[in-house]
């Protein structure tokens, strides 16, 4: 572990308005998990060259310092974390074109039903759990929105599925189990999952240190089958 500036680890990346971001978290401390700040840089060279998006930044407090993108229905979708692995999901949408303008971040807020722009405060819980790294998708076949993020209580990786991405969400299935891919994390849905009756993400292990593509047959999934 180190201060200050220690490093910068990625957590998501989007393609929007024909430019690529990555957004990721700025570490000051590995012990406890403490970041300085959550932020963007962009490509617009197809990944060539990266600059830092200036105009965007999250506080290390702020509940989308981790977390997932999805584009649907014009909108770009974020599931948001604070950084680390135990804390509530939150969600924000916004047009392609105000990726980098935070004002215009729209914030569902479940207790009115109603999505609250320019204020992540007025973001509820849509998944009351502990939820690490985490990816989000919504698969055409099944007409549902899945997700899938490591747990460290269950020490496995959780997906969860809904009707509409504001929620209900399901409870829990396990994807992979820590008892049988030892020291796993992380949790990145493949874009070829966005159809089909099959699942692939990638998965982590500490140990060899690698990331392999796994995959689920959904007819194995069976309360999750239409």
């Amino acid at each position: 572990s180190g201060n200050g500036d220690w490093t910068s680890i990625p957590t998501a990346a989007v393609r929007a308005n024909g430019i690529d971001y990555v957004h990721y978290f700025n570490m000051r401390n590995w012990t406890g998990w403490i970041t300085n700040y959550s932020g963007m840089y962009k490509s617009t060279d197809n990944g060539q060259t990266w600059q830092k998006c200036e105009t965007i930044t999250f506080s290390s407090n702020s509940p989308f310092g981790q977390g997932g993108y999805f584009k649907k229905d014009g909108y770009v979708y974020m599931i948001g974390t604070q950084t680390g692995r135990d804390s509530k999901a939150v969600l924000a949408r916004f047009r392609e074109q105000d990726i980098e303008n935070r004002e215009r971040y729209e914030y569902w807020n479940g207790s009115s039903g109603q999505w609250i722009t320019g204020d992540e405060n007025q973001a509820t819980v849509v998944i009351d759990d502990k939820v690490g790294e985490l990816s989000f998708i919504y698969n055409e076949t099944f007409s549902k929105w899945f997700i899938a993020y490591f747990n460290g209580d269950r020490y496995n990786i959780t997906m969860r599925t809904a009707e509409q991405v504001t929620g209900p969400w399901s409870e829990p299935y396990e994807l992979a189990a820590g008892k049988d891919y030892a020291q796993l994390y992380g949790s990145y849905f493949h874009p070829l999952s966005v159809s089909g009756e099959s699942l692939y993400f990638l998965m982590s292990m500490w140990m060899p240190y690698n990331v392999f593509l796994m995959k689920v047959e959904m007819a194995d999934m069976g309360k999750f089958q239409n």
